[in-house]
């Protein structure tokens, strides 16, 4: 009977816990927490930042500035990652006149933070990077977020919260929460949804402070209005598949929002696999950007 007792108490409390534990304490893999300037191309200027998202968390990042940039794009990443994630996308869109910030979101790169949330904490870094951009750098012209995985998720719940967001580039995001938490256990880990997955999606929401509903990524993309927004996903993303980018198009109540589905590519490898259309999928919601808020775009294509 202690035997039994011990065995259930460790597959319906430890081994949830234990997943909770160790998804909202993930960071940076080895390969991505040495960050060091010597990647960028010698003739981008940029500057190291150092700013606080909404919650006052430390955060780092790098500012690529672009005279006379018709806006500026915050560039996000995914977990497990850090700005060197997006620091090839960040070169492109500096080279056809846009200004950038790249960030390392929370527990991530050298980025300060006790908890890491799959994007639900991550979305007060974004708005902490949009008033850094607005206040502290005094950039006057609209602001692009620009997420990958769980950066997309986190650009989706921080525009529904902050309007100065004019626009959004979404790569690579899941439904909520509790569906990509769902889909990942049962697809890598053959965990049972009940009680082990139910119990570990419980456990997070109770370390990180939300409910399902919060962390919605369909209702959060209700909420941005008209404000433009490019959904892509890769062909082959076997963990965020394109059905999931199609719901979040259907949801999204803008005239000005654009679907792009690169095929053959897997999960955040859209735009290593086809950069061309990418990137004119891209200046294409850029440039909707700049027209709906009267900021004149001085190139049309990266050279």
């Amino acid at each position: 009977m202690v035997l039994g007792i011990l065995i259930f108490v460790f597959i319906f409390f430890v081994v949830p816990f234990g997943f909770s534990y160790l998804l909202t304490h993930a960071g940076s893999r080895p390969s991505d927490r040495s960050i060091t300037a010597s990647v960028i191309p010698s003739d981008q200027p940029f500057r190291s930042l150092a700013f606080t998202a909404r919650d006052g968390v430390t955060l780092s990042g790098w500012y690529f500035p672009r005279e006379e940039a018709p806006a500026a794009i915050i560039y996000c990443h995914g977990l497990f990652r850090s700005r060197l994630e997006v620091l090839d996308r960040a070169e492109k869109f500096w080279q056809a006149g846009y200004a950038g910030l790249l960030l390392d979101f929370r527990r991530h790169g050298q980025s300060g933070g006790e908890l890491t949330s799959m994007g639900y904490l991550e979305r007060l870094d974004i708005i902490g990077a949009v008033h850094y951009l607005s206040d502290s750098l005094q950039f006057k012209g609209p602001i692009v977020v620009y997420g990958i995985s769980m950066g997309a998720a986190a650009a989706l719940l921080a525009a529904a919260e902050e309007p100065k967001i004019s626009g959004l580039i979404i790569d690579s995001s899941f439904l909520s929460f509790d569906e990509t938490i769902t889909h990942h256990a049962r697809n890598w880990l053959h965990l049972p949804k009940f009680p082990i997955v139910d119990e570990l999606i419980l456990f997070t929401q109770w370390r990180v402070g939300f409910n399902s509903e919060d962390f919605d990524l369909q209702r959060a993309v209700q909420k941005i209005g008209d404000r433009p927004i490019l959904i892509i996903a890769g062909g082959a993303d076997q963990r965020m598949p394109p059905e999931i980018a199609q719901a979040l198009y259907d949801a999204s109540p803008s005239t000005n929002k654009n679907l792009l589905i690169i095929p053959n590519a897997p999960h955040g490898a859209a735009f290593r696999t086809d950069r061309e259309t990418y990137t004119q999928a891209v200046l294409r919601c850029l440039q909707t950007v700049c027209d709906i808020n009267g900021s004149t775009n001085r190139q049309d294509a990266i050279p």
